[in-house]
């Protein structure tokens, strides 16, 4: 697999956007300045449009499509930060052709990703509380410098210091447009929870993992899902993929730069070594 290009999937939440990756991309610079990075904002993130309506996987994944087949329809490795990987398995499933591989840093827990959220519950959340003043006074609360330092400090980062200004400062402008809310709220509503096995069966390409060593879950999964149980479900649900392990939390491209883009280069050039019947194994050394 030769890896001209990665198209970087940024996270969707409040003040969320492509420049989620700028610290990433930086880095990526100071050693390679060949591979083509892609960091689009996602449908209503960012300089995108921002449309008052329910958002999927697949309406992301649409906008996505059209990019790299903007692109000459050469394929690209997909990369992923947290949930956005639905996004990714959508894309990978519409149109496999223009993916070469799947790269998924700090993925959710596999049994999030195979438990349906209730539909009912969805729209319900969406009509009575998203769509209405709640919802508007939830998000200009929620885009408050405070309540995004706490939030980041209690679930993204490993180390508090970590949550600097650049951080904050970065979601602060990108949430000041109110119209960024109808993304979030698609996503807290629960639209991209289903059952996602299939998609992972039916994926050809090489896959690749990458773990925080010190990850949780968000909110109640966080009683459960820790790094630990992540790498092991992932171990057992994808036996032929490529795991990695670094110090890190949930926000490894921003918190762990440096060993982020080193290890996915690493794996990259691995990869492009490799003969066309290398079959990458899950590495038992990455298991906690």
């Amino acid at each position: 697999m030769k890896a001209a290009r990665l198209l970087l999937i940024h996270p969707i939440g409040v003040g969320l956007s492509s420049r989620f990756w700028d610290r990433f991309i930086t880095c990526w610079r100071a050693s390679d300045n060949t591979t083509a990075l892609l960091a689009p904002d996602l449908l209503g993130c960012g300089g995108s449009e921002h449309p008052n309506q329910q958002l999927a996987p697949e309406d992301w994944a649409a906008h996505l499509i059209d990019l790299l087949k903007e692109h000459n329809n050469a394929p690209a490795v997909l990369v992923s930060q947290g949930a956005s990987l639905p996004i990714a398995l959508a894309v990978l499933e519409t149109a496999p052709e223009l993916v070469s591989g799947l790269v998924a840093i700090s993925p959710p827990s596999w049994r999030i990703l195979e438990e349906p959220f209730p539909k009912m519950q969805s729209q319900l959340l969406w009509r009575l509380l998203f769509q209405g003043p709640i919802g508007s006074l939830f998000y200009r609360y929620a885009r408050r410098r405070a309540f995004l330092k706490s939030f980041s400090i209690n679930n993204l980062f490993a180390n508090h210091k970590d949550v600097d200004s650049e951080w904050l400062d970065t979601l602060g402008q990108e949430a000041a447009n109110m119209t960024t809310r109808w993304a979030t709220f698609s996503f807290l509503a629960g639209f991209w929870r289903r059952n996602w096995t299939k998609q992972w069966q039916d994926i050809k390409q090489p896959i690749w993992l990458l773990f925080g060593l010190k990850a949780t879950g968000i909110g109640r999964s966080r009683k459960w899902d820790d790094a630990q149980e992540r790498i092991h479900a992932y171990a057992q649900q994808l036996p032929s993929a490529v795991s990695a392990s670094i110090d890190g939390r949930n926000v490894l491209p921003y918190e762990s730069t440096d060993a982020c883009v080193t290890q996915l280069q690493s794996w990259l050039l691995h990869q492009e070594t490799a003969s066309s019947r290398f079959k990458p194994q899950f590495d038992p050394a990455s298991r906690l």
